[in-house]
């Protein structure tokens, strides 16, 4: 697929760049909680517990790659979401 998507994007003039899709199905776009609980599988949605915001989960994980990306072409060498910790 990687090898596809990059033909097609030098047809184009552009590129393709790989990103970690860690948690980026988890992820809130709204409040940037992460939370693994707040994904439904079996209907496909995503519904925050923290600030309300509802989406599809595979939308919502396009919008983080996008953000990954956006991060990445600004200048972050390997843009990635971690999960907070308490310490």
């Amino acid at each position: 697929l990687a090898q596809f998507l990059t033909y097609k994007a030098h047809l184009n003039n552009s590129e393709v760049i790989e990103v970690s899709a860690q948690y980026t199905s988890q992820r809130c776009p709204k409040c940037e909680t992460i939370k693994k609980s707040n994904r439904n599988h079996d209907l496909h949605e995503y519904h925050c517990t923290n600030c309300d915001y509802r989406s599809n989960d595979d939308r919502l994980g396009a919008m983080n790659i996008q953000l990954l990306g956006m991060q990445y072409i600004s200048g972050q060498e390997q843009p990635k979401f971690e999960l907070a910790t308490n310490a």
